[in-house]
C-alpha cells in the first residue's frame, strides 16, 4: 500500500510541474477494490461502474456526473462528460486500473500518456 501511495504521489507531483491538469487518482484492482484514492474523489460503491467500463460499457455515470467512452484503445480508456465537466481516463495495468478525473480543460489523450507510465509502475503490486 505504501509503495501505490508512493507511486500517486509522484504521479501528482509530476501531473502539476507538467501541467497536465489531473484532478483527482483512484486505483482499482481487477476485482472492484479500491486500493487508493486521492482525499478528493471518493469512488466508494462505485467501482462496478469502473469494472463495467472496463468491460466494454460505453456510458457510466460517477459522483452523478454521466460520462461516454469517446476512446477505447490498448493504452486505456477515455470517458467525456457531455456537459463539459471534464474526463475519465482508465489506464489498466496488470493486476487492475489507474483511474483519474481530468479538469475539463485538458487533453485527455496527453492524459492518457501520461498515466501510462505512472500504469505501468503499478503492474503487478496490487
Amino acid at each position: 500500500m505504501d509503495e501505490i501511495k508512493k507511486i500517486v504521489e509522484e504521479l501528482g507531483i509530476s501531473a502539476l510541474e507538467t501541467n497536465i491538469k489531473i484532478a483527482a487518482v483512484v486505483v482499482v484492482s481487477d476485482s472492484g477494490t479500491i486500493v487508493f484514492q486521492t482525499d478528493n474523489w471518493d469512488l466508494t460503491n462505485q467501482t462496478n461502474s469502473i469494472v463495467n467500463v472496463i468491460k466494454g460499457d460505453l456510458s457510466f455515470v460517477l459522483n452523478d456526473l454521466q460520462f461516454s467512452v469517446v476512446e477505447t484503445t490498448p493504452e486505456g480508456i477515455i470517458g467525456t462528460n457531455d456537459s463539459g465537466k471534464g474526463h475519465v481516463i482508465f489506464a489498466p495495468f496488470q493486476g487492475g486500473v489507474l483511474v483519474s478525473y481530468a479538469l475539463p480543460q485538458a487533453d485527455p489523450s496527453k492524459v492518457l500518456s501520461f498515466l501510462k507510465f505512472f500504469a505501468m509502475r503499478l503492474n503487478g503490486k496490487v
